[in-house]
């Protein structure tokens, strides 16, 4: 299994009988239960899953909120969970172990480390509800307890229709051609906010719809929080208000003046509707990024760091007295300076882009660390700065969890999480649909961060063999066992190298930039299939740096941390290092495995070589022992 229980105590192996009651079991339990026994079912063994709806003597831990424990015979599996949440999670391990190393007899339990492991996301576009929902049962699958849905403009707001309509202008806008939104971002003198239009895809939603993605989430022992920007990132409002801009000159405003009085009014009317819909007990009210301050006539003579705690605290009261609480970006906070003298997070300054142009200059704003309500969950996104950021949050006494986490770039992780670290949420700010996912290397992240949330004594030191790991367990998740479907299984790289990208911002993938190529694959009797060769989906460099399959003293851990190009390709395929190059291992449905093949031929589109150091024609009948 790709999670470790801290107690398990397997004898035997074990199958399950095709024929296997389920007791005890509702909602998605059950669901997971009986989808189990379909596909894993056969000729007697096991016959009974029954949960139990209290833990054993035998579980040793403290967290029964989310601890769960396993005891498997010969003829019976007891699923023992005080909470729905944690008979999810039960049963998740189930299905782990029968999709891994298979069910054995014996005694399990287990419990997350970290009490919030989240998720952060745009919603999905109307279109894309399976796709969303597919990614949803990942997350579950992968023990997550939360996730976070960014609102914005892309909910319907029936008070204020004007929201929506300017929104989704400016999200046509944006969506025109690839960057045209960072034409917006960084088309002005003054550093202004990124640009969330991939939010919904451009669209707008109802609130039925959105209450049919909470209902689902939910179902899957999710805790569903919304995010509302507001302060910062509030383009949503100031463009169908522009009477409320903090910078009069910006055609594009994205920050509101908090001293306006019509701003709260509005603010708060949207706050209200988002309530209803979501019903949460806790919300992001953003505030991260923020450049623009104290600039209008009502702003100018006060200092930034007061206007800017005033804005959250007038919104946090307000919630508090909803009975919700508030979570909030919290890199405003932190008085950043790099050895290079570069200024990051409240620290302001001049800041200087990367051409060398001198931008407006960035109000300090880490002074009002000591002056928000203690009660507001902080979302630390800086972390790769150093573990003396952390110290910022626990000395002023806020609580404090990673946000946009990468357990990758976090050093320290075992000091950190002692010291007060409370989990983290992974964060995608692009698409949700598997090949924006994939590139954005959403799938790598997700599944390494849930090891390192999860697992009790994960460190940074471990971080290696993690990372191997999970470029495994993406590639199981995506194909499964190779041994039980018709793969034609493929190990190549390319001598082609591409810079690597994100894709989200108005950022679109472009297939005629990646696509090298296709495979013929011919069978005897002349039928003819063709199999895509994509860099960055399913190829890449020879050139990156990869140790995996390296000999013991070419190891170094630093060389695979950083590397996005090589987690980009990870879901489709496995990196190895074979000589002194790099191969990808990637799988590709065979359609007729049926038919024997005569012929397997790389037909190029670009000049850049492909190399194929081995084709196996079919996962199932694997006489070279290939393992994944």
């Amino acid at each position: 299994m790709f999670f470790k229980p801290r107690h398990w105590e397997p004898n035997e192996p074990a199958c399950l009988s095709r024929y296997c009651r389920v007791r005890n079991a509702e909602g998605y339990v059950k669901e997971l239960l009986e989808g189990l026994i379909s596909d894993r079912g056969g000729n007697g063994g096991i016959d009974v899953l029954t949960v139990v709806s209290a833990l054993p003597e035998f579980y040793l831990l403290s967290d029964r909120e989310e601890g769960y424990a396993l005891e498997i015979t010969e003829k019976e599996i007891l699923l023992y969970a005080e909470t729905e949440r944690a008979a999810i999670y039960a049963a998740q391990t189930l299905v782990q172990m029968s999709n891994h190393e298979g069910i054995f007899t014996g005694r399990l339990y287990d419990a997350p480390d970290c009490p919030i492991r989240g998720y952060r996301v745009y919603l999905p576009g109307r279109e894309h509800f399976r796709e969303f929902f597919d990614m949803v049962d990942t997350i579950s699958y992968y023990k997550y307890n939360m996730i976070s849905f960014e609102v914005g403009g892309a909910m319907e707001y029936k008070r204020h229709p004007e929201i929506n309509r300017a929104w989704k202008d400016f999200a046509a806008d944006t969506h025109r051609y690839s960057g045209r939104a960072y034409e917006i971002q960084f088309g002005y003198r003054w550093s202004k906010n990124s640009i969330h239009t991939d939010n919904a895809e451009g669209d707008i939603l109802t609130q039925d719809e959105v209450r049919t993605l909470i209902a689902y989430c939910q179902s899957r022992g999710l805790t569903v929080l919304p995010e509302v920007p507001t302060l910062s990132h509030s383009d949503y409002i100031c463009l169908a208000h522009p009477e409320l801009r903090e910078r009069t000159e910006d055609p594009y405003p994205d920050t509101y003046c908090p001293e306006h009085p019509d701003t709260y009014p509005l603010v708060f009317d949207l706050m209200e509707e988002i309530l209803d819909v979501f019903h949460p007990t806790m919300v992001n009210i953003g505030h991260d990024e923020l450049y623009s301050a104290c600039l209008c006539p009502r702003c100018k003579d006060k200092e930034p760091d007061d206007v800017y705690a005033k804005d959250i605290t007038v919104i946090h009261d307000w919630l508090k007295a909803r009975g919700v609480e508030t979570m909030m970006w919290g890199d405003k906070l932190l008085p950043i300076v790099t050895t290079t003298g570069r200024r990051y997070g409240g620290a302001g300054g001049v800041y200087i882009k990367r051409d060398g142009t001198r931008l407006d200059r960035h109000p300090v704003l880490f002074y009002c660390q000591t002056k928000l309500p203690r009660d507001i969950l902080m979302l630390h996104w800086y972390y790769a700065f150093g573990i003396q950021y952390d110290y910022v949050y626990h000395t002023n006494g806020y609580r404090a969890i990673y946000g946009n986490l990468e357990a990758t770039h976090v050093e320290q992780w075992r000091t950190r999480r002692e010291m007060g670290m409370l989990g983290g949420f992974c964060g995608n700010w692009g698409s949700n649909h598997p090949l924006y996912l994939q590139r954005n290397h959403q799938y790598f992240d997700l599944i390494l961060d849930a090891y390192a949330l999860w697992s009790s004594t994960y460190d940074t030191k471990d971080l290696p063999a993690v990372m191997e790991q999970t470029f495994r367990e993406c590639f199981h998740r995506k194909h499964g066992n190779l041994s039980e479907n018709h793969y034609v299984v493929v190990t190549h790289t390319t001598e082609r190298s591409v810079p690597y990208r994100i894709f989200y911002d108005g950022v679109f993938i472009d297939d005629k930039e990646y696509r090298m190529g296709q495979y013929r694959l011919t069978y005897t009797d002349g039928e003819q299939v063709f199999l895509p060769v994509v860099y960055g989906e399913n190829i890449a460099s020879a050139d990156l740096p990869c140790l995996f399959g390296a000999t013991p003293e070419d190891y170094d851990p630093n060389t695979l941390s950083g590397s996005s190009s090589l987690r980009e390709i990870s879901y489709s395929t496995v990196p190895t290092r074979i000589g002194d190059k790099t191969y990808y291992t990637t799988a590709y449905l065979n359609p007729h495995p049926e038919k024997t093949v005569s012929d397997f031929t790389y037909l190029p589109i670009r000049e850049e070589a492909v190399t194929v150091h081995s084709v196996l024609y079919d996962s199932r009948q694997n006489e070279n022992g290939f393992s994944l």
